[in-house]
């Protein structure tokens, strides 16, 4: 009883929320952490467990940056309270690590969450926001403001999803491929809709990327990864 009380104590100091500046946003837009937590856990039957648990917020009241905030809290944030009650109950965890990116582009920030689960599978979530205009910047205006064809963009990602498929299983025998789901994944990958729900954003080197699910042979139905839709230099 008594380890379990000093272990919420030191959590609930851990998980106070701080906030946190960048050497790569001279404009010093802060971003703060709603969990901010490390550490290892040891469950009920001997289990040792290293955990790291980060969630940012933007340091923002405007509207639509509450808005992300709280999606942001649901999704990820949620995650991690519930790792919290099961070191609470001595259960083992499903969940080890979450994390996060920024990049920035003038005025615009732009958020790369993932956070891992059981059999390998990694949680992405991409959350675009102009601090001027308090607005969350779509894949259209990312384009748009680029200069870039929408159509030629969701031409070249499926080209490129294509190619990140056939990477993965392009080795299995043809004759076995239609009893695998092989054609049937693919497809999947670069129908209309999984292009569509592609999600842009641009990372530290200026270059646009998208999280998106390639579906898969073996696991889960599918799996996020950051795809490049462009090929500069």
């Amino acid at each position: 009883m008594r380890k379990t009380a000093v272990f919420m104590m030191v959590l609930v100091l851990l998980i106070s929320c701080h906030v946190t500046s960048f050497a790569d946003n001279p404009r010093q837009k802060p971003i703060f952490e709603l969990y901010s937590v490390e550490g290892s856990y040891e469950d009920s039957v001997g289990n040792i467990e290293i955990y790291s648990y980060h969630v940012p917020q933007i340091f923002s009241e405007t509207p639509t940056a509450k808005e992300i905030n709280a999606e942001i809290a649901e999704r990820f944030g949620k995650r991690v309270e519930e790792q919290f009650q099961h070191m609470k109950d001595g259960l083992s965890l499903w969940s080890w690590h979450t994390e996060w990116h920024s990049y920035w582009v003038d005025s615009e920030l732009f958020l790369l969450i993932s956070a891992d689960e059981e059999g390998g599978f990694k949680d992405y979530a991409v959350y675009g926001y102009d601090f001027v205009t308090d607005s969350r910047l779509t894949n259209e205006m990312i384009l748009e403001q680029r200069g870039l064809d929408a159509e030629l963009y969701k031409d070249n990602l499926r080209e490129k999803a294509q190619l990140m498929f056939e990477d993965m299983y392009g080795t299995i025998p043809q004759e076995s491929r239609e009893g695998m789901g092989y054609y049937t994944q693919l497809e999947k990958t670069i129908s209309d809709e999984n292009v569509e729900d592609a999600v842009l954003f641009v990372d530290g080197s200026g270059e646009l990327e998208a999280v998106m699910r390639i579906y898969s042979l073996a696991g889960a139905d599918w799996y996020y990864h950051l795809v490049t839709p462009f090929a500069y230099g």
